[in-house]
């Protein structure tokens, strides 16, 4: 079998700051880097705030990113992780302002795409200091993911509260479910809901067909799988992990595909145990 090249050095570019938050001290020692799922609108990093406190209690300064704030029209999944790529690696913008220019971040997560861009970005030899968590974000997607993906796509077509009624039901763990009017009047209001339903299309079919199991083996590193044993979107027949023993992949029962929401106390137990577990 013969070995992929390496990747070449990305090009420094003066393309415009990611969407940004920033959690706990920014003069923490060490810096966790947390990429964003799809949604219509750009929360400010609340969604991660659920299970942020293994990290901060642990010394890390959390930037949490929005992951469709770098897609440019026309882009596929590959172009979107070669661009963040570029971002976070050392030398790049991202890693410059957070200061740490010579390495990569000491904790790479994502959550949903932004877990598929972590895995994608993991045969890049500077995510191989990092250690690896990840929250429902899919490996690969089959023929069955990409179907749902695609019907919830297509149906912001009749509006962006149809798409998150949708959306809803496949993510949500057991229990009432809100009408999809429920949904959209939680979300914050927006001048444009065209775009915003047109955002969140864009980004789920950047998942069609995604495929990062080779990266995912190939990591070095220690490696954590989060998901929601309720979910009906993404799936464990979607999460791969490599041969190391220090990779692993944990079911939270009773949630869905947020178990950081769903089931928060247990999401954060799992985290700091895994991140406790590297330190030791």
């Amino acid at each position: 079998m013969t070995s992929r090249p390496p990747h070449p050095e990305p090009a420094r570019t003066s393309a415009p700051a990611p969407a940004r938050a920033v959690l706990g001290d920014r003069g923490a020692p060490r810096h966790a880097v947390v990429l964003a799922p799809v949604m219509p609108r750009w929360d400010q990093g609340a969604f991660f705030r659920h299970v942020a406190e293994p990290l901060l209690a642990g010394g890390h300064r959390i930037t949490v990113y929005d992951t469709l704030s770098l897609l440019h029209e026309g882009d596929d999944l590959k172009a979107l992780v070669d661009r963040w790529a570029d971002c976070l690696a050392p030398g790049g913008h991202a890693a410059e302002e957070a200061g740490a220019a010579d390495a990569g971040p000491a904790v790479l997560a994502g959550n949903a795409l932004g877990g598929a861009v972590v895995q994608a970005l993991l045969d890049r030899e500077w995510t191989h200091r990092s250690r690896v968590v990840l929250l429902s974000g899919p490996t690969v997607a089959d023929d069955e993911l990409n179907t749902t993906l695609e019907r919830i796509a297509a149906v912001t077509g009749q509006g962006l509260a149809a798409a998150l009624g949708l959306l809803d039901e496949v993510v949500r763990g057991p229990g009432p479910r809100p009408a999809a009017r429920d949904v959209a009047s939680a979300q914050p209001p927006s001048a444009d809901e065209g775009l915003a339903g047109a955002r969140l299309a864009a980004g789920l079919r950047l998942l069609h067909d995604a495929d990062a199991r080779e990266p995912v083996r190939g990591f070095p590193g220690p490696l954590l799988h989060v998901y929601g044993e309720q979910s009906l979107l993404v799936r464990r027949h979607h999460l791969a992990t490599g041969p190391r023993p220090d990779h692993h992949l944990v079911g939270i029962p009773g949630a869905g595909m947020r178990p950081h929401a769903d089931k928060a106390a247990l999401t954060r137990g799992t985290i700091a145990r895994f991140l406790g577990a590297e330190e030791s």
